[in-house]
C-alpha cells in the first residue's frame, strides 16, 4: 500500500511542473511523449492487452489531430 501512495504522489507532482519556456522545447517534449506512447502501444499488444493498445493509439491520434500533424 505504501508503494501505491508513493507512486500516486510522484504522479501528482508531475502536474506541478511548469511548461517549457520556448515553443521548440514544448514541441520536442511532445514529440518525445508521442514516441513513448507509440512504443507503449507495441508493449501493450505484446502483453496481450489489445484493449489498452487501442486506447493508447486513440490518444496518439487525438494529439496528432489537435496539434495539426
Amino acid at each position: 500500500m505504501n508503494d501505491r501512495v508513493t507512486q500516486a504522489t510522484k504522479n501528482a507532482a508531475v502536474f506541478l511542473l511548469p511548461p517549457y519556456d520556448s515553443e521548440t522545447e514544448r514541441r520536442d517534449a511532445l514529440d518525445g511523449a508521442m514516441e513513448l506512447m507509440r512504443q507503449a502501444v507495441e508493449h501493450a499488444v505484446r502483453a496481450g492487452r489489445d484493449d489498452l493498445a487501442f486506447k493508447l493509439l486513440d490518444l496518439v491520434h487525438e494529439v496528432e489531430r489537435r496539434d495539426g500533424r
